[in-house]
């Protein structure tokens, strides 16, 4: 910015403001050319959302057709119901390594000693078959 001076040698205030002024209402301008307009902006929501429409409805038509129940058990226990038999048959696999992290697992938490018995007991019968 410029620096004014008077004829007398004191600095032109008012001029420096109006130039200040002026250059703040330059930047406004701008950015208000620059701006979307709210069309635009509700343009690109729509656009933006069709893939969460899209899969919204190919999730929500089980449920329309009276399979939700179905649905739900495929998300939330089938998952559970998996993870329980890799372990089952991991252990029947592997009862030693199965028998090894549990040593480990109690060196660094001896407070779970107390469950010893029950994750021998439940290895030697997995391996039984």
């Amino acid at each position: 910015m410029t620096i004014y001076w008077k004829a007398n040698g004191e600095r032109d205030w008012i001029r420096e403001n109006a130039e200040r002024n002026w250059q703040r209402e330059e930047e406004h301008r701008a950015r208000l050319k620059n701006k979307s307009s709210p069309e635009e902006i509700e343009l690109w929501g729509q656009i933006f959302s069709l893939p969460i429409k899209a899969l919204a409805f190919v999730l929500f038509l089980p449920f329309r057709y009276g399979y939700g129940k179905h649905f739900l058990f495929l998300i939330f226990v089938t998952p559970v119901i998996l993870f329980v038999g890799a372990l089952v048959l991991g252990i029947h696999a592997h009862p030693h390594a199965f028998l090894a992290y549990w040593q480990t697992y109690l060196i660094r938490h001896p407070g779970a000693v107390h469950w010893t018995w029950l994750v021998r007991d439940l290895t030697q019968w997995i391996h039984a078959f």
